[in-house]
């Protein structure tokens, strides 16, 4: 079934359920019917974003090589070739290691080792020599990694993606422009001077490494495991569930700022649970030139809260999408999942609001693989882990996005 009729199946689930709640109680049989509806529902979103996920790294993967042979000034069909002769020269590098290759390959893995510890001697942030062995992977494999990480934490999408070389600290430029007007003046009269006052953030870039993958040699004996891909995934989840952390909730302290943590603080909800005045004032909270593209970002505990909310005018604030590549909406805005998240809870901030292309997801586009051959061998294992650099921060001035802060407990009574 393809993702436009799952959605007209999902939508017609939620407003059968919302025909439950009509009247003024449900009954035990109604409430159970409207739970079930409700979590069929999200199992077809889930399928919904599984689907379309899938057609969007297809799409991603091919506008990257077409970039890159742009880039290196080729064809795309000759940047096809030299990537799938590295993708090769990789797989028989992750199966056997640098003792089975010969000739033209084995010279192709030496220069990618040198290369993968070269890039820490030259990098602003460190002068250590990198693991031992590392392996600077393709660029198609760097693709489907940030693929991977974008489908465990599919947030990441929302951000503005900053590539760089190396890791070294990027200054960033901040500016806030929305106070600038002009002014009628008369004839022949000299303007005035309103210079802009820019101020600078820094982008740093935090060396990540993964857990060892270990993978059993009769495993890789088998011809039909596809290892590459094994690996990617392997990888991918590991540094998504990281990311999804510190892009979040980061600090800025030894990691990144992440955007709940960067946020401004917007209203103070007027109870313990979300309302119609609170998402309201969240909106109007963001200046108007910071709304186009805007959405409300919140985990799935927090969308399934608002199920049920309603405007003044009695109708669903909650709207599911009936398009295929479009979100659910709230208020006229996206809603973007993010599990990572708060829960609605006392003094918790489980909801944001603003455009997250403000938000900056620093990459490091030398991602490395590390080949364990000798310290699992007693287990009959090879290991692997993946190391690369990761960075993220709101350099901007403006306060373009903002957080919803629940209301906190009661402070407690003193006696006398």
């Amino acid at each position: 079934m393809k993702s436009k009729e799952l959605r007209a199946k999902r939508a017609k689930l939620v407003e059968d359920a919302r025909a439950l709640t009509n009247g003024d109680t449900m009954t035990d049989e109604q409430a159970a019917q409207f739970d079930a509806m409700m979590a069929e529902a999200d199992q077809i979103k889930a399928q919904i974003d599984r689907i379309e996920r899938a057609e969007d790294a297809e799409r991603t993967l091919a506008q990257e090589i077409a970039n890159r042979a742009d880039e290196n000034g080729t064809s795309t069909d000759e940047q096809e070739d030299e990537e799938r002769r590295h993708k090769r020269v990789f797989a028989s590098w992750l199966l056997g290691g640098i003792n089975s290759l010969t000739g033209e390959d084995r010279d192709y893995v030496v220069k990618r080792m040198s290369a993968a510890q070269s890039q820490f001697k030259n990098d602003a942030n460190g002068t250590g020599t990198g693991p031992a062995g590392g392996y600077l992977v393709p660029p198609a494999f760097a693709d489907q990694l940030l693929v991977a990480l974008k489908d465990y934490f599919s947030a990441l999408d929302l951000f503005d993606e900053v590539s760089t070389g190396t890791g070294a600290d990027l200054p960033w430029p901040t500016n806030d422009d929305t106070s600038r007007r002009a002014r009628i003046i008369g004839e022949n009269t000299q303007i005035g001077q309103s210079p802009m006052t820019f101020g600078q953030s820094v982008l740093k870039a935090f060396l990540y490494a993964t857990d060892a993958v270990l993978v059993p040699w009769t495993l890789m004996e088998d011809s039909f495991i596809d290892l590459d891909a094994f690996i990617t995934t392997a990888l991918g989840t590991a540094f998504g569930r990281t990311l999804a952390d510190d892009l979040t909730n980061g600090t800025g302290n030894g990691m990144p700022m992440g955007v709940a943590t960067a946020a401004a603080a917007g209203p103070t909800s007027v109870g313990a649970a979300i309302a119609f005045e609170d998402i309201m004032e969240l909106k109007h909270s963001v200046n108007r030139a910071y709304r186009t593209g805007a959405v409300f970002m919140m985990n799935d505990n927090t969308v399934k809260s608002l199920a049920l909310l309603k405007d003044n005018e009695g109708r669903p604030l909650w709207i599911p999408s009936l398009q295929v590549d479009c979100p659910d909406v709230l208020a006229g805005f996206p809603i973007a999942v993010n599990e990572s998240m708060a829960d609605v809870g006392a003094g918790n901030a489980p909801m944001l609001f603003g455009n997250m292309k403000n938000y900056k997801f620093r990459m490091v586009k030398q991602v490395s693989i590390v080949r364990l051959n000798e310290r699992y061998a007693d287990f009959l294992q090879t290991g692997f882990f993946g190391y690369a650099r990761f960075g993220g921060g709101l350099p901007s001035a403006a306060q373009p996005i903002k957080k919803l802060v629940m209301k906190g407990t009661a402070a407690p009574a003193t006696g006398g």
